[in-house]
C-alpha cells in the first residue's frame, strides 16, 4: 500500500452516512487530561475531600492501586468505590475537566488556536440527515467545534438557558422550512450535527426531578458516569438511556466508520460497533497509540484500517500486513486534512 492509496481510502470515509467516534485521545491533544492525569489529580484532592473511616479506607485501596500503575478503570472495577468516594470522584472529574475544558476554548476564541474538529467537520456535505458524532467525553469541543463552523448542534434538548430533555421534539427544532411538492407538504432541516454522548456531559443537571442541559451553569454534581463497575448501572437512566439507545442505532444504520482517538474499552459501545465491523462494515481508526484492543480490531477485521504514530511519522496497519509513512502525521486529523484534501 503506498501513500497516495491510502490517501485514496481516506477520502472514501468523508461521505453521508458516516458516523463518527471520538475517544478521550481527541480531547488530550485539545488540552483536556486523560485517564492518567486524572488519576494523579484524584489522588492529589480526594484526601481533602472524604472523612468517614469506611471511604478513607476504601479510597486508599483505590489509589494504592493507581500508585502502583494501575489505571484508573481497572481500579474502580477491582475495587468498588463507596457511594460518597464515587460521588467525590465525580465532582473533582468535572472540576478539573471544565478547567481544562475553558483553557481550550478561551484560546480558541482569542484567535489563539483552532480546535482539530473544525477542518474534519468541513470537509464533510451535512445535508438534511445531519451528521452523527458519537463521543464518550464529557467536554463540549465536539459541540463548540460545530458551532465556530456554523453547523447546528442536536444534544437531544431544547431551549437556550435551561434546556429539556426532549429527544423526539428536538428534531423539530431544526425546521428550516415547509413546502409543497406533488401536493405534499415537505419538512426542510438545516444542516445539523446530532451530538450522542452515552457518558454525559459537563452540561447536564437534574433539576427538579428532570434532565437539563444547562450550559452556563458551572456545578460540579453534573450528569457524568466516571470510570468503574457502577457505570453501567447509571447509564440506564436517562438521558444516559436513550443517548446511548441512538448512539447504537446511528452505528447499526451507518455504512462507515471513522474512529477517533478512541481506544475500545467500553463495552456500551462495543456490543454493536463489534457486530458491524464484524460483518465488514468499513472503519478508519485515526489515533497517536492504538491500543491492544484496537489492534487486536485492525488485525481481526477485514475492512477495519488503523492509523497511528510511529517514529514522527505514520503507520498504517490492517489484516494483511502495516506500511510505514515517514515524515507525514495521518493520525492527527489536522495535518490528515491538510495531507489529503
Amino acid at each position: 500500500m503506498d501513500l497516495n492509496d491510502v490517501k485514496t481510502i481516506i477520502q472514501d470515509f468523508f461521505q453521508e452516512n458516516t458516523v463518527t467516534i471520538i475517544g478521550s485521545g481527541l480531547s488530550v491533544a485539545e488540552g483536556i487530561p486523560g485517564m492518567g492525569s486524572l488519576s494523579i489529580e484524584l489522588q492529589d484532592k480526594l484526601p481533602d475531600k472524604i472523612s468517614e473511616k469506611a471511604d478513607v479506607d476504601n479510597w486508599k485501596a483505590i489509589s494504592d492501586r493507581l500508585k502502583v500503575g494501575e489505571g484508573l478503570e481497572e481500579a474502580l472495577h477491582s475495587q468498588k468505590p463507596t457511594s460518597i468516594v464515587e460521588e467525590k470522584i465525580r465532582e473533582t472529574t468535572a472540576a478539573f475537566i471544565r478547567s481544562a475544558e475553558n483553557e481550550a476554548l478561551n484560546n480558541v476564541l482569542s484567535g489563539a488556536k483552532q480546535f482539530r474538529l473544525s477542518d474534519y467537520l468541513q470537509k464533510f456535505n451535512i445535508r438534511n440527515n445531519g451528521l452523527t458524532v458519537i463521543t464518550t467525553n464529557y467536554d463540549r469541543l465536539v459541540e463548540y467545534s460545530c458551532e465556530m463552523n456554523e453547523i447546528r448542534v442536536d444534544t437531544l434538548f431544547v431551549g437556550k438557558f435551561i434546556c429539556q430533555f426532549s429527544p423526539d421534539e428536538s428534531k423539530y427544532s431544526f425546521c428550516k422550512s415547509i413546502y409543497k411538492l406533488k401536493g405534499q407538504s415537505r419538512v426542510e432541516y438545516s444542516p445539523k450535527v446530532t451530538v450522542l454522548k452515552p457518558h454525559g456531559c459537563l452540561s447536564w443537571y437534574h433539576i427538579n426531578g428532570c434532565a437539563c442541559s444547562v450550559p452556563h451553569l458551572e456545578k460540579n454534581n453534573c450528569l457524568i458516569i466516571t470510570p468503574g463497575i457502577n457505570k453501567y448501572r447509571e447509564g440506564y437512566n436517562e438521558p444516559f438511556d436513550t443517548h446511548r439507545a441512538r448512539a447504537n442505532a446511528a452505528i447499526d444504520t451507518a455504512l462507515r466508520y471513522i474512529i477517533i482517538g478512541y481506544g475500545f474499552g467500553d463495552d456500551h459501545l462495543e456490543t454493536h460497533l463489534m457486530r458491524q465491523l464484524n460483518s465488514n462494515k468499513p472503519a478508519l481508526i485515526l489515533t497517536y497509540s492504538l491500543s491492544d484492543k484496537a489492534v487486536k480490531v485492525v488485525k481481526g477485521c477485514k475492512n477495519v484500517i488503523g492509523i497511528c504514530n510511529r517514529d514522527n511519522g505514520t503507520l498504517v496497519i490492517n489484516k494483511d500486513g502495516e506500511s510505514f509513512f515517514p515524515d507525514v502525521n495521518l493520525w492527527d486529523i489536522r495535518e490528515m486534512i491538510k495531507e489529503v484534501f
